[in-house]
């Protein structure tokens, strides 16, 4: 099912949680430059254990597990063309086998910053041209869409220049037949992680509905998300997507999330926010299937 088909059927959608944290949860071991895309290539089959888990979960959104997969994270390794095109083949094939037809796949696609494995999807501290965000999404992008995705979410996007990129230079390149929304992180005030006034942001994206439907925050903590509602972000016109992450904060030279989780809260935020007009809700990081079956209750109910 697509995306749009999906939110026009249900007030309010579960969308899966933490992919790399389910992943470690099955003893998989994600300290390295390609997290989850490390699992990808060595245990595939526990990458559709994780999709599976989620559709178990009542997920009605689940992610493809191609978040780190960009072409030049797999060519920095030594990857050739063909070997990086056949894990998008697996990828897809995962997905595919673990949903059902009543779910929408979407596929995952993560910053620059998550390239560079430093920790900048949550700083955005980076510059490069447009010209080089291009290259980077759409060789990915149409990857997926050889494969028979068409809807797909820049995700944890924390820089502003990129935001843009994005909107002004990549999405026009895609038919109305594909379907993109854009997630981004914020700061512990409640701004875009590069330090935008999240005000601003709403500002620039109230202007492009039409490029972008969904627009939304993940992985950072709910009271970052709470300060951003409070700047404006439910007064937009897109549909509002929610995923905050467990709560800890990520060491980007550990590789590791430290701090005390907030799962729990996550849970009863659920019903508040739907309310509020949220129409999708989940978990990033630090969030498990567990997370989203009581997601998928707590919205039922």
């Amino acid at each position: 099912m697509r995306l749009l088909d999906k939110l026009n059927q249900k007030t309010a959608l579960v969308l899966d949680g933490g992919l790399a944290t389910t992943l470690e949860g099955y003893g998989c071991d994600l300290n390295s430059s390609l997290w989850s895309s490390e699992v990808l290539i060595n245990q595939p089959d526990k990458v559709m254990q994780a999709h599976q888990a989620f559709t178990d979960a009542g997920a009605d959104i689940v992610l493809t597990s191609t978040y780190q997969a960009s072409f030049a994270t797999f060519k920095a390794i030594g990857k050739e063309t063909s070997e990086i095109e056949q894990l998008f083949e697996i990828a897809v094939k995962n997905i595919k086998e673990a949903v059902t037809d009543d779910q929408v796949v979407v596929g995952s696609l993560g910053p620059y910053g998550a390239y560079l494995s430093d920790g900048s999807e949550y700083t955005g501290q980076y510059e490069i041209s447009v010209d080089e965000y291009i290259q980077f999404h759409e060789e990915r992008i149409n990857a997926l869409i050889n494969r028979g995705i068409y809807d797909f979410v820049f995700e944890t996007v924390p820089n502003f220049n990129e935001i843009k990129a994005i909107v002004e230079y990549i999405i026009p390149n895609y038919s109305d037949h594909n379907t993109f929304w854009i997630s981004c992180t914020v700061d512990n005030e409640g701004n875009l992680s590069d330090g935008t006034e999240f005000e601003k942001v709403c500002q620039y994206i109230v202007q492009h509905i039409g490029r972008v439907p969904v627009f939304g925050i993940n992985c950072s903590s709910i009271n970052s998300v709470e300060k951003a509602i409070n700047k404006g972000l439910l007064e937009l016109p897109q549909v509002i997507a929610l995923y905050p992450n467990g709560g800890k904060t990520f060491d980007p030279i550990e590789k590791v999330w430290i701090g005390k989780g907030e799962n729990a809260l996550l849970v009863q935020k659920t019903k508040e926010w739907i309310a509020q007009g949220v129409q999708i809700i989940g978990g990033c990081c630090e969030t498990t299937p567990e997370d989203i079956k009581q997601i998928h209750e707590a919205i039922e109910r």
